[in-house]
Order: structure tokens, then C-alpha cells, then sequence
């Protein structure tokens, strides 16, 4: 992946677990496997797209007001009138069709600003639909590796649970024997008890994060092995904070609502300027009692101007400037959101980083002093309470050891997203649903050809 900003590399290991999600056979699915799926099976991505659409409609909505348009007329009159000579009532019947041509030969700019808007409503939409990508991916990391963590956690207190089952069936032997007393044989299945407890609740976390996963990616494959990973972190906090600036999504929104509130000013401009169009009419009307048709041609320039400014002008454009004002305001409360956000996450990061070293040197302790006392106890030395607390403290720092590891995994993906850097193009997935400039023409929503009526469909 290229480096985009001065970085260190971050080597990011996905455990190996493989999670079964169904009796039935399905496919292992890597990091990238499962946010492909979950970009594929997202409605907030696809609702996204669809916006996008819409805004990319409007530009040419816009650019044709100012075409040549054609409407075709057909009346018809059927009326009876009281002639007052008692001779009863006179028709008066007619039928008439027509053709009208008209075109704007100048409307104060409208459609150019209007245009222009319209564009940057368009990007407005892509810093949207960059929104609803990041949260989607980030959203199937966190799933991803929350199964990947369950699993290391149900195989680690399974491990517990046995030995600890051992323990108790070796202290009823020695209960038996005459070798122990009861009580010991008490503290043994309490232990085993609490062990117990907490694998059942290990194992509904997992089961849990199972069906999370799978219906975020759609799908009912399994966590595979995930190979090591590099991705380009930020060196620095200032680092960090400088491409967040320029690249988050949050910031691009706000600077294009900005951009739009202040092109309103155009627009609302534009449409007090006077105006000039040109119309071009042919109509034919056969009344009763005539033999012929009468035919009518009639041209038209008409130039319109405003020469009053009304109330409605007047609050339209205290609007434009309020919203205009609190475009302002809110690009700037982004930049300071996305800024506080990326120094967090990257402290956060930095943190994980230190805690899983000295969660690993921890560990390593342990491990020495179980050791140790294992030993001990083979020479009378030590209790067996003794050792099972070792084993504990042991079992205790692998948890935390995989805590920790997960922690640094995910900070550094969530870094990622702090930055607006957690796209599909750096997760390596690629164009799973296809570039947004090549997206077709929207279909016709309507059950009828009349715009202005629209049926609704139950769900």
C-alpha cells in the first residue's frame, strides 16, 4: 500500500481460529473476504449510493431549464346558452389543438448556479457515502476480531476447566484414599465451579460475536487464519492530526456544506435578475356553424423583471445567511472533533502498544513462578492450593495477553479511521461494488408516466 504520510510500519498478526458458524459446509473468510461481504450486504452503503445517484441526477435536472420545450394542447367545449326568444337553447360546441415552442433566451443565470450547486451537493454526497464506508469496514473489524478474540478465550478457559477437572477427580481419589480431607475436595469443585461459570459466559460472548459477524457480512463462513498484515500508521501525533485535517471524511462534508451554503448566495441572486424568453405558438379551433377551421400563430418575447422586493425575498435571504453562518460553524467544530479524535486514538494506540509489553513480560513470570512452584509441591514444599493459584495467575495473564493483543490490533484500525484513512482502497478489497462515476442511470420510481404522482408500495 502506498505511504500516504511519514509513518512506521505496524505488523498486524490475526490469531489463527477457526470458527465454525454452521454444520453445513461454508468457506473459511479472510479480513478483506469479510469486509468485501459486508460491503456487499450493507443498506447503509447501497442507501448511500443511492443518494449519490440522486445528486448526480440533479446536476442534469438543473442544466436543462434552459432547453427548447415542447407542449402539445387539446380542448374541448361543449356549452348550451339560453337564447331568451323561446326558441329553447343555442350550442356553442368547439374543438381546438395546439402547439406551443418556448425556450429561456436568458434567465439571470439561474441554471448556471443552480448547476454549480448542484456539484457540490455531489460532493457532499461522496464525503456521505466515504462516511457510511469507513463506519462499515471499521464496524466488520471489530466484529472480525471479537470472534477471533472469543475464540482464543473458549479454547484458554476450556484448558482451565480441564485441568482443574483433573484436580478434582485426583482429590476425590485422595479423599478416598484417606490422603485428603473433604474440605479440600470442597475447595476444589468450587474452583471448578467458578472455572465453569466463566466459560459459559466466555462461550455466549462467542456465540454472540458469531451471529454478529454473520449478519454483518451476510454470509456463513468462518474466521480463518489471517496472515500478518503492514499497514502505514502515523510516526507522530502531529502527524496524525495533519492528514486527518486533509483527508477525513467528516472535514471534506462539512467544507462542501460550506461551499453550498455559501453558493445559495448565488442562486438567490440569480433569481431576481430579470429575465427573457421567447415563445412560439399554432393553434387550431373549429367552433360550430363555421365550415372552416380557424387557425392562430402567435410569437412571444416576454422580458420579466422584479420591481418590488417582497418579504418572501427578504427572509430568503436572512436564511442563506443563517445557514451560511452555521456552515461555518459546523466545518469548524469538525476539524476540532476530528483532530481531538485523532490525538486520542493515537494515544490510545501508543498505550496498547506499552500495555501489551508489559502484559507480555507479565506473563512470563508467571509462567516461572508456576513453575517453580510445581516443583515445590513434588517435595512437600508447596500446597496443591498453592500450585492451583500459580496455574491461575497463569491462565489469568494468558487472558490478558489475548485482551491486549486485541486491543492493539483494533486501536490501530480505529487510528485508521481517525484519520479517514480506513477506506476500502487501503484495506486492499478494492472496488467491491464499483466505482461511483460508473454507476447506471436511476430507474423510473413511478407507476405512472405523470411526474407529479407517485404510488407508494406497502413493504
Amino acid at each position: 500500500m502506498p505511504t500516504l504520510f511519514p509513518c512506521k510500519p505496524f505488523i498486524v498478526a490475526i490469531a489463527v481460529c477457526y470458527v465454525c458458524f454452521s454444520p453445513l459446509p461454508s468457506m473459511a473468510m479472510s479480513l478483506q473476504d469479510a469486509i468485501r461481504a459486508s460491503l456487499k450486504n450493507s443498506n447503509v452503503i447501497l442507501a448511500a449510493r443511492q443518494s449519490w445517484i440522486a445528486s448526480r441526477e440533479s446536476i442534469g435536472s438543473n442544466t436543462s431549464t434552459s432547453d427548447l420545450t415542447a407542449r402539445l394542447t387539446s380542448t374541448g367545449t361543449l356549452a348550451q346558452t339560453d337564447g331568451r326568444d323561446g326558441k329553447g337553447f343555442n350550442d356553442s360546441n368547439s374543438l381546438g389543438t395546439g402547439i406551443m415552442l418556448s425556450k429561456n433566451l436568458y434567465d439571470g443565470g439561474q441554471a448556471t448556479e443552480n448547476v454549480r450547486l448542484a456539484q457540490i451537493n455531489l460532493q457532499m454526497a461522496s464525503a456521505r457515502y466515504a462516511q457510511s464506508e469507513q463506519t462499515v469496514i471499521l464496524t466488520t473489524i471489530e466484529a472480525y476480531l471479537e470472534v477471533s478474540k472469543a475464540q482464543r478465550e473458549v479454547k484458554l478457559h476450556d484448558k482451565n476447566l480441564n485441568r482443574l477437572k483433573a484436580h478434582v477427580d485426583a482429590t476425590k481419589i485422595r479423599v478416598d484414599a484417606g490422603a485428603a480431607t473433604p474440605t479440600r475436595l470442597a475447595e476444589a469443585k468450587a474452583r471448578f465451579a467458578r472455572a465453569k461459570s466463566d466459560a459459559i459466559l466466555t462461550q455466549t460472548r462467542f456465540n454472540n460475536a458469531q451471529d454478529n459477524f454473520r449478519s454483518l457480512t451476510g454470509t456463513s463462513g468462518y474466521v480463518s487464519v489471517q496472515p500478518a498484515m503492514v499497514y502505514n500508521l502515523p510516526k507522530d501525533m502531529l502527524s496524525a492530526e495533519t492528514f486527518a485535517q486533509s483527508a477525513h471524511p467528516d472535514i471534506l462534508f462539512a467544507i462542501a456544506a460550506e461551499h453550498a451554503a455559501n453558493q445559495a448566495f448565488n442562486t438567490l441572486q440569480a433569481a431576481v435578475r430579470p429575465t427573457v424568453a421567447f415563445s412560439l405558438s399554432a393553434n387550431t379551433r373549429m367552433a360550430t356553424g363555421t365550415l372552416h377551421d380557424k387557425d392562430e400563430f402567435a410569437a412571444q418575447l416576454v422580458f420579466s423583471a422584479p420591481l418590488l422586493s417582497t418579504n418572501a425575498t427578504t427572509s430568503k435571504a436572512r436564511n442563506v445567511a443563517a445557514n451560511y453562518e452555521a456552515a461555518k460553524l459546523n466545518r469548524t467544530e469538525a476539524k476540532r472533533k476530528v483532530r481531538v479524535a485523532a490525538r486520542e486514538k493515537f494515544r490510545d494506540w501508543e498505550t496498547t502498544a506499552a500495555r501489551l509489553e508489559a502484559v507480555s513480560s507479565e506473563i512470563e513470570a508467571f509462567r516461572l513462578v508456576a513453575e517453580g512452584i510445581a516443583s515445590e509441591a513434588q517435595f512437600g514444599q508447596r500446597t496443591m492450593l498453592d500450585l492451583l493459584d500459580a496455574e491461575k495467575d497463569v491462565n489469568d495473564a494468558e487472558l490478558s495477553l489475548v485482551n491486549a493483543e486485541h486491543e492493539q490490533i483494533l486501536a490501530a484500525f480505529r487510528l485508521m479511521a481517525a484519520i479517514g484513512n480506513l477506506t476500502a482502497e487501503q484495506m486492499g478489497v478494492g472496488d467491491v461494488l464499483g466505482p461511483l462515476l460508473d454507476l447506471p442511470e436511476t430507474k423510473n420510481p413511478f407507476q405512472t408516466t405523470f411526474p407529479f404522482r407517485r404510488i407508494l408500495a406497502s413493504d
